[in-house]
């Protein structure tokens, strides 16, 4: 062979052993990227590659046939995400505001039948509608349900609900605590507090001694009811239509109030349909103990136009009547609150009536007691 080709030979073999050991040795430099580095620049580099080719024409997104996925690796030992957890709805929080009716500790007759309201807060970021629902959690059911819707209404972040349950005390004497949180519609349940994760509970002491609480609205279909005005008074059916021209008594839930804000369970009063239009209800009897007041709000349903009433609470003591306080109240978008002491009563076995009258036109008087109850 001619040495000429052969000395040309192993320049070529010199230079391209050059190139190559210049392609993979470092020379001073990073260390090139090995194991979990090395596979995030690999898809890196994919994804530029893949992309480059989209712009350059090589590749068209969307192209029949071709289906861009651009995955990120996952470390060795990193845990892969396994889907919502029963508290993991971030948009659904609640708060706990106060107890409307029996506080903790309120004192139950065995075996009667009441009704539990707190107030909740949505502070979340979820509407709360009518597929959410309250879920018993733990601790004694007092004859509630495993779930019951939470509102029919829409309550927005920010705002706030009454919430009622129908709970019926044990018939054995002792102390009794249930606990209850919130299920949105995928199912979650998620409770109150930062996290999510508190319950709200009703405890009661069950004992065979005066009750301390009088709860009217699980009286109010026991009571006797009348309507009155334009020269005659007849008994008036409990529950009826709110249209009936002849007066309204009954219970209303999921309703708003003439100052926009949701209740829950609600007695809902109108006097017949005249200007001297009245509807009253007389209670079962109470032994009224030192220290208890009759508490409640009153107002009217929402959209409630011009209405104006008044309204009053009555005693009775064997044949005799007596005015206890009447409050006149017209449809301003507020609530009036009602804290009257009862100490005049005390150890009298009474039954206490509440009336609401027409204060002039009787339209658009759907008036509420909101939770009207005696407390000490």
């Amino acid at each position: 062979m001619d040495w000429k080709w052969t000395r040309l030979g192993g320049i070529i073999l010199i230079l391209l052993f050059s190139v190559l050991a210049g392609c993979n040795f470092p020379r001073g430099g990073t260390p090139p990227p090995s194991g979990p580095q090395l596979i995030f620049t690999y898809a890196a580099q994919t994804l530029q590659a893949q992309q480059t080719l989209a712009v350059s024409g090589g590749v068209t997104p969307g192209t029949p046939g071709f289906t861009q996925v651009f995955t990120t690796p996952t470390l060795p030992g990193t845990p892969v995400p396994t889907g919502l957890t029963p508290t993991a709805g971030i948009c659904d929080r609640g708060a706990f505001v106060e107890d409307i009716t029996y506080p903790d500790n309120s004192l139950v007759q065995p075996g009667v039948e009441f009704v539990k309201t707190w107030r909740l807060e949505n502070t979340g970021s979820c509407t709360w509608d009518a597929r959410y629902a309250i879920v018993f959690d733990h601790g004694e059911s007092l004859g509630s349900p495993a779930f019951s819707p939470l509102t029919s209404l829409s309550i927005p972040p920010g705002q706030t609900v009454d919430v009622s349950l129908a709970l019926k005390a044990p018939t054995d004497p002792g102390t009794y605590q249930g606990f209850w949180k919130l299920r949105n519609p995928a199912g979650q349940i998620f409770g109150l507090g930062e996290n999510a994760e508190k319950d709200f509970w009703t405890k009661i002491e069950v004992g065979t001694g005066q009750t301390y609480t009088y709860d009217f609205l699980v009286q109010a279909p026991d009571a006797s009811w009348t309507s009155s005005g334009g020269g005659s008074e007849e008994p008036l059916t409990f529950g009826g239509s709110d249209d009936d021209p002849d007066g309204v008594a009954k219970l209303k839930e999921d309703i708003t109030l003439e100052n926009g804000k949701p209740a829950g369970v609600t007695l809902v009063m109108a006097p017949r349909q005249t200007e001297d239009g009245k509807v009253s209800g007389v209670f079962p009897k109470y032994t009224v103990r030192e220290g208890d007041a009759f508490k409640t709000k009153l107002g009217f349903l929402e959209h409630c136009g011009s209405g104006q009433v008044l309204y009053q609470l009555w005693y009775k003591e064997g044949n005799s009547q007596a005015l206890l306080q009447e409050w006149r109240k017209a449809c301003d978008g507020h609530l009036e609150l009602v804290d009257l002491d009862l100490s005049s009563l005390s150890g009298k076995t009474v039954q206490f009536v509440l009336s609401v009258l027409a204060d002039g036109s009787p339209d658009d008087d759907l008036a509420i007691f909101g939770s009207p109850r005696i407390e000490p």
